[in-house]
């Protein structure tokens, strides 16, 4: 059961809060606007795990002593609006007996400003007005990239470091410097920089805090540079994806921003930025361009929640949650984060299943014949990114399958962060065949068995793995 508690860092904050003029965490944790968190009953919960929640209506915590200050005070800037402070302690595996609050809160924010990178540069993308902001590039493998690619592992690599003073941060990304640094590529490292100091001029609007004085050219190639690390079975790291499902980003359609913690090989924290996901499950069936037809001929009521999200998750909790967009919203809304769940449907001719967009990396014909011996009857739903393990967390889906085609690698970073947000709203993602996926052999999931299935509960799950042994032999992947 999560509890209210005040790190030391989060009190030399409210200290410094409070004397601009700020609430402070121990007046929010004390005001009766906090609500007490509202439970669902989970359907077919795996296992009965502690589960953490915004915490309750709840007296000022006690002060905290001034010799704790030392573990960071003051690095994170309290905006206007009141705090909620991430706490789920116990949990089973990697998350348990560790206090993961000050690297969850980070990790979500960071993310926030990341959107809004993301926001911006798809907007450019859409209706360009010229520069290098509004087109896209080719990397080696002939793969789209756009600004927002590099910008967003710049900020995230920035923050993380200050935020958490750690000038030697861990973080395993896709992107590097190399088309950056080349000789042609002036225009576009300068666009870079214009978008990341941009966006992190806004950072204290999302309770971070800003570089001093704008970052200059060296200085965001030196940041992309520091997500060169190639993971492993040891130690701690972040793995990041700085817009995964390119292709969808730039065709106006569905992308995710991806940012995970490793430790000692096991995914501990998951967070998932989706700009464009639509809170009605039916939108996801239709192209973004329509979404915005729509929205245009009929504009929703001002101040509702429409589209866009992040979510997030910690290992061993039992509980996943998402929020608003601080780019549509103005704000954080720590005070009512909603939570995610799994669905219940076990019926494979009511259930749904995700699949890449993309034939290019995935076989849809040996998805389509596995669906088929399973009794899966609904049009499979194509989406592009981590959109789809979000889909399943948040119930709009039941089941996701990818097949690699041979000679494909499948890498961490568009995998960590999704996978324990789906098991933490109940769900189940191994291997094809039933093994956990494994994090902690580099840049890679190495010893992958066939494809990876993710499904929102055991009963599914078994059926899909059971239909891949009958089936497997006469693939031609």
């Amino acid at each position: 059961m999560g509890s209210l508690r005040l790190p030391a860092w989060a009190a030399a904050s409210s200290a410094s809060a409070s004397s601009r003029g700020f609430p402070s965490f121990a007046a929010a944790a004390a005001s009766p606007e906090w609500p007490a968190a509202r439970r669902r009953g989970r359907g077919h919960a795996p296992l009965a795990r502690p589960r953490c929640a915004p915490p309750p209506s709840a007296p000022a915590p006690a002060a905290v002593s001034a010799s704790a200050s030392s573990l960071g005070a003051g690095r994170l800037r309290v905006g206007t609006e009141l705090e909620w402070l991430w706490d789920c302690r116990g949990g089973i595996g990697g998350g348990g007996g560790r206090d993961y609050a000050r690297e969850m809160e980070v990790a979500v924010r960071v993310v926030q400003v990341a959107c809004t990178l993301c926001q911006s540069v798809q907007e450019s993308l859409l209706h360009p007005s010229g520069g290098a902001g509004g087109s896209v590039h080719s990397k080696l493998d002939c793969s789209p990239v756009t600004v927002a690619d590099w910008g967003v592992q710049a900020i995230v690599s920035w923050l993380l470091s200050d935020s958490l003073q750690d000038e030697s941060i861990s973080i395993v990304a896709e992107e590097d410097d190399q088309t950056l640094s080349s000789s042609d590529g002036a225009a576009l490292l300068e666009s870079v920089v214009a978008a990341v100091n941009g966006c992190l001029v806004e950072a204290p609007k999302y309770g971070l805090r800003s570089p001093e004085k704008e970052l200059k050219a060296h200085d965001v190639l030196q940041a992309i540079r520091k997500c060169s690390s190639t993971g492993g079975p040891k130690g701690r790291f972040w793995v990041l994806d700085p817009v995964d499902g390119t292709l969808g980003f730039v065709r106006g359609d569905q992308y995710a921003i991806a940012l995970a913690l490793i430790e000692d090989g096991e995914v501990i924290l998951g967070v998932l930025g989706c700009p464009n996901y639509p809170m009605k499950k039916e939108w996801l069936n239709y192209h973004q361009k329509y979404y915005r037809l729509m929205y245009n001929a009929a504009p929703p009521p001002s101040g509702s929640w429409n589209k866009g999200c992040v979510m997030y998750a910690q290992k061993g909790c039992g509980q996943a949650w998402m929020q608003p967009l601080v780019h549509d919203f103005g704000k954080l809304d720590w005070h009512h984060p909603r939570e995610i769940q799994v669905s219940s449907i076990s019926d494979p001719v009511l259930a749904t299943f995700c699949e890449p967009v993309e034939k290019a990396n995935s076989s849809h014909s040996f998805t389509a014949g596995l669906a088929h011996s399973v009794g899966l009857r609904k049009q499979p739903l194509r989406v592009y990114s981590m959109v789809k393990y979000a889909a399943i967390a948040r119930g709009d889906a039941e089941i996701f399958m990818k097949f690699a085609r041979a000679g494909y690698k499948e890498k961490i970073w568009d995998h960590a962060a999704g996978v324990v947000i789906i098991q933490e709203a109940g769900g189940v993602v191994t291997d094809a065949g039933g093994r956990p996926l494994d994090f902690s052999r580099g840049v890679y999931l190495e010893g992958l068995d066939r494809g990876i299935i993710a499904c929102s509960g055991a009963l599914l799950h078994r059926r899909i793995l059971d239909a891949v042994d009958a089936s497997w032999n006469s693939s031609t992947l």
